[in-house]
């Protein structure tokens, strides 16, 4: 799948487009679209449209917003993942575009341009300020638009900076909203607590939707033989966690709840992943200094395996993402069962009240 970004700069109830009528063999030939271009290998969604905008306008961003995630599906060109921005903080000088002619436009008139059908209804989300959208988009040989859809949006219920990473990392843009349920740590099977405490803190934050959203919780803890790490007090207790773990193999197990909120009705998934990590001997002076470089502080176990920590894990059996937070692969397909289940649930009640042919 391509990766893409776009930016509609926004000025004094205008955006900026740019129609395509410049460049050879040009698939967006004749049509309006707003600035942006292929992410290229090494960069990030963020840099990608950073440096499209600049070379194509000659402005620079100054700050941006994700507005969506479309995904263009078609039969005749290469499937398309498009992250979609604007922005109304930018500064410089406007050039002329070898790819076109740009011209501000009044968000009122952009229904009259010649546009995508797929980007009419893209623009829809955007001119009603909806937050942010996940939308799939449809083509056929042909090029015509032939179906779309607004994919769920998904609640992450954790203040986690790496399993944010993580999914977006997929193509999941989550909105988050930590949860305020508290947690209890106890003894017993590392692999029931985490489910329990994963659906503990999605159950908390799925009470405030009703509209199709996907609720994520999740919950991790290290385990070495039958004691349970969670997150270290302090760089004294992290030096002890340490200690415990050098010179051996342990598991990190990370529980998943996700619900699916549509209207009164919640229908859950709960499952758990396990890694093992084998981690190399270390000295006491390795130990006290990646404990005091404070790394440790807000990762279960006291250490990350993303981080400098890495110079001591010798291998691992099972997902790497689990040991960074989130079994992200799992995480995919279990949200594509829920969604085929939804469709299917659609398709039934369709054919039960006569909808379907």
């Amino acid at each position: 799948m391509r990766n893409t970004t776009i930016c509609y700069l926004e000025k004094d109830g205008c955006y900026l487009m740019l129609l395509r009528n410049e460049k050879k063999q040009d698939l967006n030939e004749g049509k309006w679209i707003g600035p942006g271009g292929k992410i290229e290998p090494g960069e990030t969604p963020e840099e990608g449209v950073r440096r499209e905008v600049l070379e194509e306008t000659g402005l620079t961003l100054k700050t941006i917003r994700l507005r969506g995630l479309v995904e263009f599906l078609s039969e005749k060109w290469e499937d398309e993942h498009m992250y979609l921005y604007t922005s109304d903080d930018f500064e410089g000088e406007m050039i002329d575009c070898d790819e076109g002619e740009l011209r501000w436009i009044p968000k009122k008139e952009i229904s009259s341009l010649r546009l995508w059908e797929g980007d009419r209804v893209f623009f829809e989300y955007l001119l009603a300020e909806e937050p942010f959208f996940h939308l799939e988009l449809r083509y056929d040989a042909a090029d015509e638009l032939v179906g779309s859809r607004l994919l769920p949006k998904l609640i992450l219920a954790s203040s986690s900076p790496r399993r944010y990473e993580l999914l977006s990392q997929i193509g999941m843009m989550p909105v988050v909203l930590p949860s305020n349920a508290e947690e209890h740590m106890e003894d017993g099977m590392p692999e029931e607590l985490v489910k329990r405490l994963s659906r503990l803190k999605a159950e908390d934050v799925a009470e405030q939707f009703h509209n199709g959203e996907i609720v994520l919780g999740a919950d991790t803890v290290v385990a070495v033989g039958s004691r349970i790490l969670g997150k270290p007090a302090d760089a004294a207790d992290a030096a002890r966690m340490i200690r415990m773990l050098q010179g051996r193999t342990h598991q990190v197990y990370t529980g998943v709840t996700l619900i699916a909120c549509e209207g009164l009705e919640r229908r859950v998934r709960t499952f758990a992943a396990k890694t093992d990590v084998h981690v190399c001997p270390m000295s006491e002076e390795e130990i006290l200094r990646y404990a005091a470089s404070g790394e440790a502080l807000d990762k279960a176990g006291a250490y990350g395996i993303q981080g400098s920590f890495a110079a001591f894990v010798s291998g691992i059996d099972g997902e790497y993402a689990n040991v960074v937070g989130l079994p992200a692969a799992r995480v995919y397909q279990e949200l594509k069962g829920m969604m085929s289940e939804k469709s299917k649930a659609d398709q039934f009640c369709a054919s039960c009240s006569g909808e379907s042919s």
